[in-house]
């Protein structure tokens, strides 16, 4: 056996036609003629079935359907299952608590989030910080009621 044989030999004219020739006859065999099958046998089911006729470039996608769906179902490494049966993980203790303080935090946030929505809603009052030492029973200045039923009043005219 010859060390430096060459099975294909690329060069010149020639050797760009024969890779051109080579080329056209795989897409021919592998895409061209199932997708015509595929064409055919589309549009005499749907004689049958009355559905809708395809064209040749219909059944290189119907084709291209078929082939990816097979390739998908026999490569079991490549092929994502929600069918498959897993067996439920179990939790360690750790873990657990983890997922039980991200959820505590995660209510704490919701918590506070709907507080400082609703906290836009609602009018600014200035309380006098001398009138009562108790938060509960400040009264609002007389100024400062006056300066709100001004304020309201002025949003009602707009």
């Amino acid at each position: 056996m010859k060390r430096k044989a060459r099975i294909i030999q690329i060069s010149g004219f020639r050797g760009i036609l024969l890779v051109i020739f080579i080329a056209t006859c795989l897409a021919a065999g592998f895409i061209g003629f199932p997708a015509i099958i595929a064409m055919y046998s589309w549009n005499y089911i749907a004689n049958v079935f009355t559905l809708p006729h395809i064209n040749v470039f219909q059944g290189i996608l119907l084709w291209g359907f078929i082939a990816g769906s097979i390739y998908l179902m026999n490569d079991k490494k490549k092929f994502i299952s929600a069918f498959q049966v897993q067996s439920p993980k179990e939790l360690s203790d750790e873990d657990l608590k983890a997922v039980l303080e991200r959820a505590r935090i995660q209510a704490q946030a919701k918590i506070l989030n709907s507080m400082t929505l609703k906290a836009k809603d609602l009018k600014d009052i200035k309380f006098e910080s001398a009138k009562s030492t108790n938060p509960i029973n400040n009264d609002v200045a007389d100024n400062d009621k006056e300066s709100l039923q001004q304020h309201n009043t002025d949003k009602i005219e707009k």
